[in-house]
């Protein structure tokens, strides 16, 4: 591979930033603050379906600080965006300062319900949330420095003992599958080889 070259693994560019960045060890995602559920997030139209088909199940892990109501659960308008599977998304509620499925020990209520009810733990959660501090953007699959610097749970650097990929390596199988998250591996070791 040229370094003109980009790796695509499952239809997706793969940005070299998580290969190039990480944390140190126990730091990242592992120690994460909620800080990036605060504002709501985007959900494909497809995810809201599921999350609202549900709601009976979803709302019985409900505090007193969410909304028990459904239609509150997420805004009105869609928006066209491509690196959303159906193409457009919508936003879930700021309700009391954060996310309408954050509860108030900071968890999210989508990955509760599932996780209870014997389901897979991010059956109802939205991609993008699973995926944050990885994002998808123009296809590419990349690190959303939202946070970077503000947050140590979703701040990166260049000295780091894991590289983002592997900090991340549940949701990135979860995106790519366990074949596609071998295909990043082979690309690191790889670059390495190169290296020395």
């Amino acid at each position: 591979m040229s370094s003109n070259d980009v790796l695509e693994v499952n239809g997706y560019k793969v940005s070299e930033e998580l290969f190039r960045a990480g944390v140190k060890a126990g730091g990242g995602p592992c120690t994460c603050s909620a800080a990036c559920c605060l504002g709501g997030v985007y959900a494909d139209i497809e995810e809201r379906k599921r999350i609202l088909d549900h709601h009976q199940l979803i709302g019985k892990y409900l505090d007193e600080s969410q909304p028990q109501d459904p239609a509150l659960w997420f805004e009105e308008r869609e928006f066209e965006d491509p690196d959303f599977p159906s193409g457009r998304c919508v936003g879930t509620r700021e309700i009391n300062g954060k996310c309408a499925f954050l509860d108030k020990q900071n968890r999210c209520s989508l990955q509760v319900a599932a996780t209870e009810e014997g389901m897979q733990r991010w059956y109802f959660k939205p991609l993008y949330c699973v995926l944050y501090p990885i994002e998808i953007s123009e296809g590419t699959i990349q690190f959303d420095d939202l946070l970077q610097g503000e947050q140590a749970c979703c701040s990166v650097s260049g000295d780091f003992d894991l590289p983002l990929f592997e900090v991340c390596k549940d949701e990135l199988a979860h995106l790519l599958g366990e074949e596609g998250l071998q295909k990043l591996r082979d690309h690191n070791r790889q670059r390495i080889g190169r290296a020395s």
